[in-house]
């Protein structure tokens, strides 16, 4: 089991990476997501892998960090996900937001990603809902403040009123939160940082 690949970044794509290690080039198959923070080539990268062994084949899938990862191996438990269909789901909405979209059990949401019919959204909801709504969120970096759902609700309905879309607005609600660096205290602060967001 090859838990992580370090070495020099000699190819990136949006679907795959060429990392060299010690002369040899390894093929670690991405997601947009991770390609999106990938360094230039030729400078060091370190990816966490998932190595998958199939009946014909061996395959690295890399991310940047760990979360990504964890997600990653989660919706391989679901029924009908194999490694590249999960690594479109990923590619299609980024690890917090579809965790928090499994959570509130938005099925339409899932819907709206490539590859993803009504039916494996639901049985994402059914299998993923309560181990992911149990997982700290998944990021190498420090516990951002957070606000209770009230406060979020409100928020996101002033923003209805200002002419946003709901899920755009329930999107960048959760972004504020976490990604504020002071406390958010009231729907107030909490709305400042959001507008900062969406604009």
């Amino acid at each position: 089991m090859i838990a992580y690949v370090k070495g020099k970044l000699v190819l990136k794509n949006p679907g795959h990476v060429v990392i060299e290690l010690m002369g040899i080039g390894y093929v670690v198959r991405i997601s947009t997501q991770t390609f999106s923070v990938l360094p230039p080539e030729g400078t060091e990268l370190k990816l966490y892998t998932h190595h998958h062994f199939a009946e014909a084949e061996q395959s690295l899938f890399g991310f940047t960090n760990t979360g990504e990862k964890s997600l990653f191996e989660s919706l391989l438990t679901v029924k009908g996900i194999g490694p590249r269909l999960a690594l479109i789901i990923l590619s299609g909405m980024n690890s917090d937001e579809l965790t928090d979209t499994i959570i509130r059990q938005d099925v339409l949401e899932l819907s709206k990603i490539s590859g993803i019919g009504k039916k494996t959204a639901e049985r994402m909801v059914l299998e993923l809902k309560d181990k992911l709504s149990g997982i700290p969120e998944a990021q190498n970096g420090p516990v951002r403040p957070s606000l209770n759902g009230l406060a979020q609700t409100e928020t996101v309905s002033a923003l209805e009123s200002l002419g946003y879309r709901r899920t755009d607005a329930e999107r960048a609600v959760l972004k504020a939160v976490k990604t504020a660096e002071t406390e958010l205290k009231d729907v107030t602060s909490l709305l400042k940082a959001t507008l900062k967001v969406l604009n």
